[in-house]
């Protein structure tokens, strides 16, 4: 099973992507980027979803010193930066913008871990809502 590292300082949003992910990936988590240099040794992820706004160390910093690590996984930023109109341009790292539809992450996953694709018919059903309902007097 592929092994993703999930940095984000926000307990809700790290809980949403175990809920979603969890069948896919064996999940690990860090609350920022120094958490999330330190658990890199620990289990050598094949992919990375990274916030940019955190404290400590921020996702840009974390990407800047991952320059001198070995590091075998893709970097996916999911960031509700995006989202007000801020891309930065990272080379080698692919953008999703943060949102509870996660499509889009989704797609940036099935790009940076190639294994997924293979199961990537079932596995968008459980990423993506089947259908809306609506409470209704």
């Amino acid at each position: 099973m592929p092994k993703m590292l999930v940095i984000d300082d926000d307990p809700a949003w790290r809980a949403l992507y175990r809920m979603a992910f969890d069948c896919h990936f064996e999940i690990f988590e860090a609350t920022d980027g120094q958490q999330g240099l330190g658990a890199l040794d620990a289990c050598d992820p094949d992919v990375i979803v990274l916030d940019l706004r955190m404290p400590r160390m921020d996702g840009l910093d974390f990407i800047r010193r991952l320059g001198g690590k070995r590091v075998r996984g893709a970097v996916v930023v999911c960031s509700g930066a995006l989202n007000d109109g801020e891309r930065p341009v990272i080379p080698g790292v692919q953008l999703a913008p943060k949102s509870p539809d996660l499509r889009d992450l989704w797609a940036a996953l099935l790009s940076a871990v190639p294994e997924l694709s293979a199961s990537s018919v079932s596995t968008r059903q459980s990423v993506a809502p089947v259908q809306d309902n609506f409470w209704r007097d």
